[in-house]
């Protein structure tokens, strides 16, 4: 099976779809009408449907182009936040990923933290996926890869789409070593680091 929402290419919110193989055999999610093949009973959202078919064949046509464009926004955008940040970790493959997120810890500081001072600075990112936002709990997938629970509480995200310029990274490129400055100063763990390497 695979499901997807509409809202995560430039569809309508609150509208997805399942694909479910031929074969598999599924309970109905609520009972009383024959919609959806009986699987789901209830008035359907026709507008939103229409509305994601038509995201969907808009996504298809524009995705080589798009991807191309987002991706070397990306790869700016990493690039600099790797010869501007020190003590960073980039998290995935460095190739076999998406071309439109950046999963980065930085360490000795919380990522919320981090998420908070570019808020204020008008720069949407996030600590955690969108569906665990909210939670201080570490991300089981950086636990899964082998991080530290500490390293993996510094975790961001920086999500990409289409309407993202050169302007939008660079504004990130110069808004972030500051912040993650200003938090490590108040860092007792960076603190000791920078005093051991001096000494």
């Amino acid at each position: 099976m695979l499901s997807f929402s509409g809202h995560k290419f430039y569809g309508p919110k609150g509208v997805g779809a399942l694909y479910v193989r031929n074969g598999i055999k599924l309970n109905p999610f609520i009972y009383g009408g024959g919609q959806e093949k009986s699987k789901r009973a209830r008035t359907e959202n026709v507008p939103g449907i229409v509305g994601l078919g038509k995201a969907a064949e808009i996504a298809i046509k524009e995705m080589e182009e798009e991807g191309s464009k987002v991706k070397e926004l990306r790869d700016e955008l990493e690039k600099g936040i790797k010869e501007r940040i020190p003590e960073i970790i980039i998290n995935g493959h460095p190739q076999n990923r998406l071309y439109n997120t950046i999963n980065l810890c930085v360490k000795y500081i919380e990522g919320e933290s981090i998420i908070l001072h570019l808020d204020f600075e008008g720069i949407c990112a996030s600590s955690a996926s969108a569906c665990t936002s909210g939670s201080l709990e570490p991300s089981h997938v950086l636990i899964a890869l082998g991080l530290p629970t500490e390293i993996a509480l510094g975790s961001v995200r920086f999500s990409l789409g289409k309407h993202n310029t050169k302007e939008n990274i660079e504004k990130v490129i110069n808004v972030l070593p500051g912040v993650v400055e200003k938090l490590r100063n108040m860092s007792p763990f960076w603190n000791q680091l920078k005093n051991g390497s001096e000494s």
